[in-house]
């Protein structure tokens, strides 16, 4: 077994314990070999529920969630599709309310202007949520079974879910301990800015002040490659369709943003509860015999723009309005 003793003395001492040694935080690297055992399972129970128990109360640092991240992508499985533009990576870990339902439909409307989309995550739900897997069920997208499946499909139906144990068993397993011990912990932050498969997606994150995922922005401008910030005002969710959140393109570290949150509150829009009725509401909107949601225009242009679809957001703006019905705003 690896012991992690004196790192969580470190995270103590962060905390104020009086009989903690001082310590410092680990730089990234350190965080990756540490993560790199808890992922390959030679860090005891005992240690390891104390860790993530200690991390959810103290917080991360970015070099701790950057050497997790890094950990992970070294042991996940890779994916090499042949298509023709980026695809958008959806990660779907149950953090916000109405972060299913949300990236379901936006998914099946980025399918219908040619965007691939992978949507990754739990197969199970959280507590009081739609699960993922089950709404994306009903909608006729089935979790894949291996990684040459996922390929397949996303290269024929430009729309697949990969199961976090399928991209990884040791990240699964990190995943799991949400059941114990009764929240999210570091594995899910983690995974949010994950590039499934490492096949140079664009990701779409999402955060939301007052959930583990408010600290998700200085983490993902560490990271490599790009992605789609949206950060919801305080005290919305994406559960709120008519509401358009920040939109900001990150890129090796640079933020561009692309829109600004509404200014004026909207009125509410939910998708339908349960996973029939959601999945209805969605089919129609996808096939335009229910309006799409002026946000959600806005959003898939600044998705068609940053997978290669539109050389601006202009431009984006204008396919997405043109083809949902909707004038560009």
């Amino acid at each position: 077994m690896h012991a992690i003793t004196p790192y969580l003395r470190g995270i103590a001492a962060r905390h104020g314990a009086r009989w903690a040694d001082p310590g410092k935080r680990p730089d990234a690297q350190e965080a990756q070999a540490m993560w790199g055992a808890v992922l390959d399972g030679v860090v005891s129970d005992l240690e390891l529920g104390a860790l993530m128990a200690s991390l959810t109360v103290v917080g991360e640092s970015v070099d701790e969630l950057l050497g997790l991240h890094r950990a992970i992508t070294e042991r996940c499985a890779r994916m090499r599709p042949r298509l023709d533009l980026c695809a958008v990576s959806i990660p779907v870990y149950g953090l916000v309310p109405g972060e299913a339902p949300f990236g379901a439909l936006l998914a099946l409307l980025l399918r219908r202007f040619g965007v691939p989309v992978i949507l990754h995550g739990c197969l199970e739900s959280s507590a009081g949520e739609l699960s993922a897997a089950v709404l994306l069920r009903e909608l006729g997208v089935l979790p894949c079974a291996s990684i040459a499946e996922a390929e397949h499909r996303l290269v024929a139906d430009g729309i697949v879910f990969v199961p976090a144990p399928l991209l990884s068993p040791s990240l699964a397993r990190a995943l799991s301990l949400r059941a114990r011990l009764g929240t999210p912990n570091s594995a899910h932050l983690a995974a949010m800015a994950l590039d499934p498969g490492g096949m140079g997606a664009v990701r779409l994150v999402t955060v939301v002040p007052g959930t583990p995922t408010q600290g998700l922005p200085a983490f993902l401008a560490a990271t490599e490659g790009d992605a789609l910030v949206l950060t919801w005002p305080a005290g919305e969710t994406p559960a709120n369709i008519a509401l358009l959140p920040r939109i900001a393109r990150l890129s090796q570290g640079n933020e561009a943003v692309v829109f600004e949150s509404d200014a004026v509150h909207r009125s509410v829009l939910e998708i339908p509860p349960g996973g029939t009725e959601a999945a209805q509401w969605i089919r129609e909107v996808v096939a335009r015999h229910a309006p799409v949601p002026v946000p959600l225009v806005k959003l898939a242009a600044a998705c068609l723009h940053a997978s290669g679809v539109a050389p601006d957001i202009a431009q984006a703006k204008a396919i997405v309005a043109l083809q949902s019905g909707r004038l560009a705003a």
